[in-house]
């Protein structure tokens, strides 16, 4: 049976809460960065209760991460308060328990643009930290430097919540907050799943990041499923779980 605990981290906005699940028995565990959806504007850590306990029942410890939300804190405070958790595991993972180093991240929509970013991005407030050995984005944006330029029907309101402002405003920014714009050699592995009727991030997205990380030299995959959309039929949801479970046992287990 899973072991759950509820702990803190410090980070530029507070300290912010975790919830951490682990396997039965002494470790040290890799962990997986469990990190939730909500277009930046919603949502909470409980929503990822489910896959903690997956990732558990084959031998993962998980953190399901609590980050400031939009619009009252945008770009880049989810950002920072990742990155900082990743700093809390530098200082903290043995106490916690954790395999040192064997860190994967996995998102799901706006938390997979975040899994994308806080494992892309530089250090965006205080020292670098141990990045993830592999990242998993389910159906999260990876372009936003020209958001007229695709359908982006539903969440461009959610965007600009998110950014603190249209596009015309501050362009630079948005190019910033692109996991796109972060690509470079040398990057852990990703893995790409979207659904190829996706209504709210189109498909485009994942190919777009697949195809510049593989001209940096990065090992990635895209997996596109067809029929679906945003949320997942559970066919394709347990797929995607098998899927992200295989991809992290490899690269970072």
């Amino acid at each position: 049976m899973a072991r759950h605990s509820t702990y803190s981290y410090s980070s530029p906005g507070g300290s912010l809460a975790f919830d951490w699940v682990t396997p039965e028995g002494a470790g040290p565990f890799p962990v997986v960065v469990l990190i939730h959806g909500g277009g930046w504007i919603s949502g909470d850590r409980t929503m990822m209760s489910a896959e903690a306990e997956f990732w558990a029942e084959n031998g993962w410890a998980s953190a399901s991460v609590e980050y400031r939300l939009a619009p009252l804190y945008p770009y880049p405070a989810a950002i920072e308060d990742l990155q900082a958790f990743f700093r809390h595991l530098d200082s903290h993972g043995a106490e916690l328990g954790a395999k040192p180093g064997h860190i994967a991240t996995f998102g799901h929509s706006a938390g997979g643009h975040l899994s994308l970013m806080a494992s892309l991005a530089p250090a965006l407030s205080g020292e670098d930290f141990t990045r993830p050995r592999a990242t998993v984005n389910v159906c999260g944006i990876t372009d936003l430097r020209n958001p007229d330029d695709t359908h982006y029907d539903i969440s461009l309101s959610f965007l600009e919540q998110f950014m603190g402002g249209t596009h015309s405003e501050a362009p630079e920014r948005w190019a910033e907050a692109s996991p796109i714009s972060h690509v470079r050699a040398g990057l852990a592995p990703v893995l790409n799943l979207h659904g190829q009727d996706d209504e709210i991030v189109p498909v485009d997205q994942a190919r777009r990041i697949h195809q510049a990380l593989q001209g940096a030299g990065v090992t990635s995959e895209l997996i596109e499923y067809p029929r679906e959309y945003h949320a997942f039929s559970l066919e394709a949801w347990t797929d995607i779980r098998t899927r992200a479970l295989a991809f992290a046992n490899t690269h970072a287990g």
